[in-house]
């Protein structure tokens, strides 16, 4: 949920610039988003050593999804939705992408304090 929270905060900066650019950089953080959101879902309803492999299969074909989906709605975006500010998209996916890397470290100090 921060990773939303950080994805409405940066579109609600671009919204100073424009409605436009405010929609793409929400597009390319939910281009992100989502399908790691899915994945997430997916990979964590298998529990316990026993499986294994039901873990293991669970993260390749969740991994897969998960780029394939991003590629789709990437692509989907800057195909169907026009007008489309396209650095405000890719700001948007890769301060997801940013968010989704540093969240772990932020937590993980915080946790140690």
């Amino acid at each position: 949920m921060l990773q939303l929270g950080i994805l409405l905060l940066v579109s609600g900066l671009f919204l100073f610039e424009s409605a436009l650019g405010a929609r793409s950089a929400l597009f390319g953080g939910l281009a992100h988003w989502i399908p790691n959101s899915l994945f997430a879902l997916r990979f964590f309803r298998h529990r316990g050593a026993r499986r294994v492999g039901a873990v293991f299969a669970a993260l390749m074909a969740g991994e897969m999804f998960k780029l394939s989906a991003t590629v789709v709605l990437l692509a989907g975006a800057l195909m169907l939705i026009q007008p489309i500010n396209g650095p405000a998209l890719f700001t948007g996916f890769g301060t997801m992408i940013l968010s989704h890397m540093l969240t772990p470290l932020v937590f993980s100090r915080v946790a140690h304090r």
